[in-house]
């Protein structure tokens, strides 16, 4: 009989997905590719979807505040406004967002390393602990290295970011195989 874990699945259910994990890591791989041939405009392309869809939120929330069920309509509209000039703003300024971007990009890795690094040595019952510290270990100082850049330039973040993907991508691929195995025994 196969064990089950809190939620319901078996590690040997788990373990069947991993061409799915698989998928995801050439994915992963694919976009830091694409990241580190085309670091600008990959960047801008970026930010601009990102203008597009704060100002599509916006306008959703704006349309919302005359809602009959809304529960206040005054802040969903205000909120709605803000929206659209941050839409608008960053859609004028696509090169200033990215900067600002790989600013939060930094900060999101910095904490994403030291989570990893915490888990993996507070987790010692974990199979793969060193792939998760120095997973940890690599997040946090491609995090460092992007805030505390005095003068960053994109492209060079840029490349960070797609080598930071292209290695992520490749734990992931190894995880998908890990899975594997698991599977097959």
């Amino acid at each position: 009989m196969e064990q089950t874990n809190d939620t319901g699945y078996s590690a040997l259910a788990v373990a069947r997905e991993w061409p799915a994990v698989l998928f995801m890591g050439i994915i992963t791989i694919g976009l830091g590719v694409v990241v580190l041939v085309w670091p600008s405009q990959t960047l801008t392309v970026l930010s601009i979807l990102l203008g597009i869809q704060i100002l599509l939120l916006g306008i959703f929330r704006l349309i919302s505040a005359f809602s009959d069920d809304t529960e206040s309509p005054g802040f969903t509209g205000f909120i709605g406004v803000l929206l659209i000039i941050g839409g608008v703003v960053i859609l004028r300024n696509p090169f200033t967002t990215v900067e600002v971007l790989a600013t939060l990009l930094g900060v999101v890795w910095i904490i994403t390393g030291v989570v990893g690094i915490i888990e993996a040595m507070a987790n010692s019952n974990a199979e793969h602990r060193w792939l998760m510290f120095f997973s940890g270990l690599l997040s946090l100082g491609a995090g460092i290295v992007v805030v505390a850049w005095p003068a960053p330039t994109v492209t060079v973040i840029a490349w960070i970011a797609g080598l930071y993907l292209v290695i992520f991508g490749l734990f992931i691929g190894a995880t998908a195989f890990s899975m594997r195995s698991v599977a097959k025994a």
